[in-house]
């Protein structure tokens, strides 16, 4: 990793070499995301690390001694030997092993004071790797109120590296890591003593490497231990062949003996954690029989089989509502002022081309971002707060065993339930799910789940074309829209269970921390930092596609004597939609959507929704000439029941409206969720085909719709 240069005190750049390069690692839970915001502030860049998804989040942290850090946060990991995409990513960073970055030359172990043990066994495969190294021993006030204390100065004789005992949460005594860090000295090699067996064939690999690499007898031990254990194909590719043969050799002299290296290397490893937690942990007395912790008598309400449900549906309907109605008046708020700006603005400026940019591409196009902002905003002040108090990840475990039915986790509940507010929001909470292969399957099937952009289309639909019908039957209809996504959903769960990666789906291994009041400072740092990132990078996409669709409807503007034949704006302004590239591509769409029942003026509706849904209705409403129609849909309701065809026909029937409905329900018709979506996945790969996947499965269902109801019922 290239660092960013830095400034000394008179203001002048220091070179970026200066600057000490620094990893924080740290079991999941750990609190390492806490530390790293208390040690760094503001100074964070986030962004993705070379050809993979997984965030890269590097902060700046200045000593008291005036000392410059580049701080590299990596994603919580138990152990450097890989599984998932984000373990591989840890192990690559810290072994110098991933392109165009700079390895770590200093490591902060994050370790959780309250399961030590647990804690430090990713502590001893980091004393493997000889760096200068601090332990940040985070959660020393829960291990006391658990009447197990730490005793950090015996942890630090015995780990031979410096151990500053912390609160993260109440950031006690955080600032004191990065002084310790510089001028740390390198811990001594531990090699953990294994079955004579292996520890034989390991003499003789380290003599191998020594030979070769130059390494002493200590540095060349601990890389044998490692290749023995390691995973093979990931480390072996990177050795000379005469290696790779030593390695097989030796590996399978130990097979024969019935020896596993890794299990072998776990054991001894554990060994040694013993040793060390037996010096540095008072144990606590016998507890009263029945006496339970604070945690424990909590998890028997809300991981109660029944009443763990009932409180976790109450949870969940509270978050909804608050992604959902809550943000309903901001969002509302951040648009009217979006239009009154542009309006104030474009009052002052004369009619044509750059008015109609302004106006409509891009205060419309700022719109279209910031009108996001309240939901994600409310939905990761939820989440952070979720996860802060310890319940999140109760919540995964409640959902787990549901969802895995159909090839989704645990904590693909959440990202889906605010899915029903607005996919982006729910597309951004699948950050939460820790394996790549079940965040992208919540990804793309997130689309379906019925969001609020559907419903003035279905509000138009479902009453104009249903004519008479009582409100309970448009009631059911609704529902069934809803459950008709909740069901495509599921069955494109199924079909990506058998296709994504298998070696990508996460085991659920899932560690439930202690209950704690969420500190208001960390969430609203959370709420910051992820609404920051939609609004400057996801935002920057959806402003150009914006000002892209909105230069397809204004252009060719239409000849002046032909729009001065129209004294009606309404009349001009559904002329001028019919002879843009956006009207034109409607004609040109109307061959493929006719079987489906649609004409071109539904063409031009379907082109205009991409840019959002709801914009369908506006869109409908100037090209029936009756206004934009977005608060009263009455009059665009009695022009579509009055449209016919060239040979009489009703061009809107029910068949049509529920064909057009379905359509809604299973395409992909918001190029807002393709821009987060390809975010989220590094690249446009997979928002084009769940573009193609979605569109194609609509085209298909609509036209057995319509087709086999043409022919049953007659239109």
């Amino acid at each position: 990793m290239r660092a960013a240069p830095g400034r000394k005190h008179d203001g002048e750049e220091e070179p970026a070499r200066a600057r000490l390069v620094a990893a924080l690692v740290g079991n999941p839970n750990a609190g390492k995301t806490t530390i790293f915001n208390a040690l760094t502030g503001m100074r964070q860049k986030v962004g993705n690390y070379p050809g993979v998804t997984v965030d890269k989040r590097v902060g700046q942290v200045r000593t008291e001694g005036g000392a410059a850090i580049d701080l590299i946060d990596l994603p919580g990991t138990y152990s450097l030997v890989t599984l998932s995409l984000d373990e591989q990513v840890v192990s690559d960073v810290l072994h110098g092993a991933l392109a165009k970055e700079r390895r770590p030359e200093a490591l902060i172990a994050v370790v959780d004071a309250s399961n030590l043990a647990r804690n430090l066994f990713l502590v001893s495969q980091l004393l493997d790797l000889r760096l200068p190294m601090v332990v940040a021993l985070n959660m020393v006030d829960v291990a006391e109120a658990h009447g197990r204390p730490v005793d950090a100065s015996a942890l630090e004789s015995a780990l031979g590296c410096p151990v500053v005992a912390v609160v993260g949460h109440r950031r006690e005594r955080v600032r004191g890591l990065g002084e310790r860090l510089v001028g740390a000295p390198v811990p001594p090699a531990i090699v953990h003593p294994v079955a004579e067996p292996m520890a034989s064939e390991e003499r003789r690999l380290a003599r191998a490497i020594a030979d070769v690499d130059g390494l002493d007898e200590v540095q060349s031990r601990i890389v044998a231990r490692r290749l023995l254990t390691a995973e093979p194909g990931r480390d072996l590719a990177r050795l000379r062949d005469g290696h790779r043969a030593e390695i097989e050799a030796a590996r399978a002299r130990l097979e024969s003996t019935g020896l596993d290296p890794a299990q072998e290397d776990i054991e001894a490893r554990y060994r040694w954690i013993d040793e060390v937690v037996a010096r540095a942990v008072r144990e606590p007395e016998a507890h009263a029989p029945g006496r339970r912790t604070t945690t424990e008598r909590i998890d028997a309400i809300l991981m109660h089989r029944v009443l763990g449900l009932l409180v976790f549906v109450g949870i969940m309907t509270g978050l909804f509502a608050c992604v959902f109605w809550v943000a309903k008046p901001m969002q509302d708020g951040v648009k009217d002022g979006a239009a009154w700006l542009g309006a104030q603005l474009a009052a002052r400026m004369s009619d044509g081309p750059i008015k109609a940019l302004v106006v409509d591409g891009v205060f419309a196009g700022v719109g279209a971002v910031l009108v996001f902002v309240p939901q994600i905003a409310l939905l990761f002040l939820c989440l952070a707060a979720l996860e802060d108090s310890g319940y999140l990840a109760r919540a995964a475990f409640l959902m787990d065993k549901l969802l895995s039915r159909v090839g989704l986790h645990g904590k693909s509940f959440i990202p889906l339930l605010s899915s029903f507010a607005c996919a982006i929001p729910g597309i951004l909470a699948a950050r939460t799910i820790d394996g790549r292969r079940d965040r992208l399957a919540t990804i793309l099937v997130a689309p379906f789940m019925s969001c609020s952009a559907r419903l003035p289309v279905y509000a138009l639909l479902v009453p104009a074309c249903l004519p008479g019908s009582s409100a309970l039957t448009q009631a059911l209809v609704l529902f069934g829209l809803y459950a008709l996504g909740i069901l495509a959903a599921v069955v494109t769960s199924l079909v990506l269970k058998g296709r994504l990666a298998r070696g990508d789906r996460s085991a659920f291994i899932l560690e439930l921390p202690s209950y704690k009041r969420p500190q208001a400072l960390q969430v609203l740092f959370q709420v910051w930092t992820n609404t920051r990132a939609f609004v400057t990078r996801a935002g920057t996409t959806i402003f150009a596609l914006s000002v892209v669709l909105w230069a397809l409807l204004y252009y060719p503007r239409l000849p002046s004597e032909e729009a001065a034949r129209f004294h009606d704006d309404r009349a001009r302004s559904a002329a001028q939609i019919e002879h843009s590239v956006a009207g034109r591509l409607g004609h040109a769409l109307e061959p493929a959507v006719r079987p489906l029942g649609y004409d071109w003026k539904m063409g031009v509706g379907l082109v205009s929704a991409f840019a959002a849904r709801e914009v369908f209705v506006s869109t409908l409403g100037i090209t029936y000439s009756v206004g934009a129609a977005s608060d009263d849909t009455r009059d665009l309701a009695k022009a579509m029941r009055q449209e016919r065809r060239p040979d009489g026909t009703h061009v809107w029937t029910p068949l049509v409206a529920v064909s057009l409905m379905i359509w809604f329900v299973l395409a992909m018709q918001c190029m807002s969720t393709m821009a987060v979506v390809r975010r989220e996945t590094g690249g446009w790969r997979w928002p084009l085909a769940q573009l193609l996947f979605m569109n194609g499965s609509a085209y298909v269902v609509c036209l057995a719709i319509y087709q086999i109801g043409r022919r049953w019922l007659g239109g």
